[in-house]
């Protein structure tokens, strides 16, 4: 019989550590019976993993501080005890935790994606409470396991890196540029700056139309293009009108070209003040894109100055815009970089090693665990 793991998220929206615990889910399939427990809602991409786990079920909590999660997971648990619990849960995982270790479940883990600087002091409290039911804490870059050190006081052993990871050969386009600059009404001549994220103030779409502005403000042979959806879009619509230039501007909030639109682009922007390590830019890398982005957390993992593309110190809008215009006045320096930044996603950043990766510590820890009970 197969073993039994069971993964635990709020919901199975569109988002970055969805797509990722999708492509962990569906590497693990045939050697696992892979369960999904939505403590929040289904969300989008439920029926993805429906078609990868066994089991799937949704519990509508109110949020993360109902205390009634607790008895329902373990009732979960307790109909179909799993050896392996995984939760994605952070910084609301402590009933999770309980749950699982008060049915002895062998191995419990939790993940960090991202630098969590908005817990306040209630949150670090319920999270360091859940980290003492657990085997091992999984962050998604060196970064984010630094400050689970740091800001949680989680033992070193009890933190492990795993990177994300990409299904590199999905990213790829055989469509002509210019075949698709007509299919998304993009001019023809221009050179398309585009940036992949959802509206919201740690992106920081604002820098983004600061350095927009200083472009235009001397450069005709720019376009600009956002791809997301989030509670910004309509506060940077009136920003861009209000300065005059809606007609140098499209925004898509389709995730189902995301492909195309990466590689319409001539160079790819990240302007977050807080990142953990961004799906958005591995994507534009495994395409082969330039990339500009802001110097925070995983990303000084991803991007290497001036090999795979350009990291910016600073929050002035201005020294963005230096860096993309550095792009488009070498053309031959930017696919140069585009080129490196490609084959590194490549050789480190494959789903497969995701998913090797997630395997061997589960075998790891079920290991200890068989060893401990002798």
């Amino acid at each position: 019989m197969q073993p039994r793991i069971t993964y635990i998220i709020p919901s199975m929206r569109v988002g970055g550590t969805e797509r990722q615990l999708l492509y962990l889910m569906a590497g693990l399939a045939d050697e696992y019976e892979v369960n999904l427990i939505c403590t929040n809602a289904g969300g989008a991409w439920i029926g993805e993993a429906r078609r990868t786990a066994a089991r799937v079920n949704i519990l509508e909590g109110h949020s993360g501080w109902d205390f009634r999660l607790q008895r329902k997971i373990g009732a979960l648990l307790r109909s179909h005890p799993p050896q392996i619990m995984h939760s994605f849960l952070f910084g609301f995982d402590l009933f999770a935790n309980k749950a699982a270790r008060k049915i002895s479940v062998p191995v419990i883990l939790s993940s960090r994606r991202e630098l969590a600087h908005w817990q306040k002091r209630r949150h670090l409290f319920m999270q360091r409470r859940a980290n003492r039911y657990v085997q091992a804490v999984v962050a998604n870059c060196e970064a984010v396991a630094a400050d689970v050190r740091q800001r949680e006081q989680a033992d070193e052993s009890l933190v492990r890196v795993i990177l994300n990871g990409l299904p590199v050969n999905e990213f790829q386009c055989n469509d002509s540029n210019s075949a698709l600059r007509e299919r998304f009404g993009l001019p023809k001549e221009k050179h398309i700056i585009g940036m992949v994220a959802n509206f919201s103030p740690v992106k920081d779409h604002r820098l983004f139309m600061e350095m927009a502005f200083h472009l235009l403000e001397h450069r005709n042979d720019v376009h600009f293009v956002l791809v997301g959806s989030g509670p910004l879009v309509d506060d940077m619509g009136r920003l861009v009108r209000r300065r005059g230039y809606a007609e140098h501007f499209n925004r898509f909030a389709t995730i189902n070209e995301i492909t195309e639109l990466h590689a319409v682009m001539d160079v790819a922007l990240l302007c977050s003040q807080r990142e953990g390590f961004p799906n958005a830019i591995m994507e534009s890398m495994a395409m082969g894109k330039p990339v500009v982005a802001a110097a925070v957390g995983g990303v000084k993992e991803l991007v290497h100055d001036g090999e795979t593309g350009r990291l910016v110190y600073t929050r002035d809008p201005k020294d963005f815009a230096n860096a993309v215009e550095a792009c488009l006045e070498h053309p031959e320096e930017a696919r140069r970089m585009g080129a490196a930044a490609a084959k590194w996603v490549r050789e480190n950043l494959s789903v497969e090693q995701m998913v090797d990766r997630h395997r061997a510590l589960y075998h790891e820890l079920l290991t200890q665990h068989m060893k401990g009970k002798r």
